[in-house]
């Protein structure tokens, strides 16, 4: 109750408490991403295309178009280090 009753009488306070939240759901929704793009990638090198499909499934548009240009890119990269290694 006494948090309540100083955020009443401290709005700065408040919009403090509020920012700081706003910015902490932040740093959590880039964290759900970047793990489900980790599973993602787990499930593919690990070949297991049933638990892969689910991973995408719950990924939203923009997050697939992301994940898509970023495995392009392993891929290209990849490639490009074997053929360095003249494999």
């Amino acid at each position: 109750m006494m948090l309540n009753g100083q955020l009443g009488q401290r709005p700065d306070l408040r919009n403090d408490v509020d920012e700081a939240l706003v910015s902490v759901l932040k740093v959590i929704s880039a964290a759900s991403r970047d793990l489900a793009v980790q599973n993602a990638m787990s499930r593919a090198y690990q070949g297991d295309l049933r638990q892969l499909a689910v991973c995408l499934e719950a990924m939203t548009s923009g997050q697939l178009v992301e994940v898509s240009a970023a495995a392009q890119l392993l891929s290209s990269a990849a490639d490009q280090a074997l053929v360095r290694k003249g494999l």
